[in-house]
């Protein structure tokens, strides 16, 4: 089998405290890129020198915008612009482990089916020293969800939320391609690695590889990093006496959100209409979340009917006790 061009798309933004490193890591690789697609966002700092030492190692392309791009759209035009049968996403301030380019041509090579693959990563500090930590158990990709995206059910796990991380991620060429431009309108965590994770769980063409092939950076000027968020918590007595519309809200903002994917994928993907289904069950269910009557009487049908169809259960939180999906029945019957 033939061995397929290979680019590797990389983003810079003032990244010479890290960048160097990340670069040797590139060209250590048991198997080096045919090209390095560089799309930089206005540094101002030794960025660019950094480059050039090693244009004599890589086959660097290095692009320069002007107005800055911002993370997303930054992706898109390093991605837009590889010509490789693989491309590798990858930022400025990690660092990849010299395997990590023929693990995942091995997987393409093996697994013609399937279009995207990302792996799991080691967090470290930024010296690289390990904090003993794990990407996937930081994005809560844990066991029970591992065995559920391999059963077939990764668009199920990715309703939760994103759980797939650029970085460590790998896409074919008509595949990318296909998704792009990458939405903007979504939500503001809703970025281009997500989206690609996302539309190829549609048809289950995305896998994992359960190995650290990244080495990936923890540090305070990192714009995109593994960020824990607190739900905020509601005590239990208020909840009877806060505004109606206080407690509505996050649900309507959920129902906006998917049905934002929802319409995007029906007006830019009419050939996936036929599976969409479970997004549109998730709208279904937050719309009706966030469209409860004042009155109590009135919320019992309306409720039970979506008990009874299991939403309660499959659209809690990953972290959400045994009883979780009972309190949020009872929560939208009484509060």
């Amino acid at each position: 089998m033939s061995q397929p061009f290979i680019s590797i798309a990389l983003c810079t933004y003032n990244g010479e405290k890290f960048l160097k490193e990340q670069l040797q890591s590139i060209h250590n690789q048991s198997i080096i890129p045919d090209e390095v697609v560089i799309s930089d966002d206005g540094s101002t700092d030794n960025t660019f020198e950094i480059i050039e030492e090693f244009t004599s190692k890589l086959n660097i392309k290095l692009y320069k915008n002007s107005p800055a791009l911002r993370t997303v759209k930054n992706f898109e035009r390093a991605a837009s612009l590889c010509t490789g049968d693989i491309i590798f996403f990858c930022d400025q301030d990690d660092f990849w482990k010299n395997n990590k380019i023929e693990t995942i041509v091995n997987f393409f090579q093996a697994n013609p089916s399937q279009e995207v693959v990302f792996s799991n990563a080691l967090l470290v500090n930024d010296k690289l020293e390990s904090l003993d930590t794990l990407l996937w158990h930081k994005v809560r990709l844990r066991k029970e969800h591992i065995t559920a995206w391999q059963n077939g059910k990764s668009f199920d796990v990715l309703l939760q939320g994103n759980r797939v991380t650029g970085c460590t991620m790998a896409v074919r060429k008509v595949f990318l391609q296909k998704s792009m431009p990458f939405p903007t309108h979504i939500g503001t965590d809703f970025i281009h690695d997500g989206w690609i994770a996302l539309l190829a769980s549609i048809t289950n063409q995305i896998s994992m590889i359960d190995e650290n092939l990244v080495w990936y950076r923890q540090h305070a000027a990192q714009q995109v990093g593994v960020i824990q968020k607190s739900a905020k918590k509601v005590h239990f007595l208020s909840r009877f006496s806060r505004p109606h519309l206080e407690k509505l809200q996050p649900f309507r903002n959920q129902a906006t959100y998917f049905q934002r994917i929802l319409d995007y994928i029906l007006q830019n993907y009419p050939e996936l209409s036929s599976k969409t289904e479970d997004l549109q069950s998730i709208v279904a269910h937050y719309q009706l979340r966030g469209n409860l009557p004042d009155s109590r009487l009135s919320r019992i049908v309306p409720v039970l009917k979506n008990a009874f169809k299991g939403n309660y259960h499959r659209y809690q939180d990953f972290d959400s006790k045994w009883y979780g999906s009972f309190l949020a029945i009872l929560g939208d019957l009484v509060e």
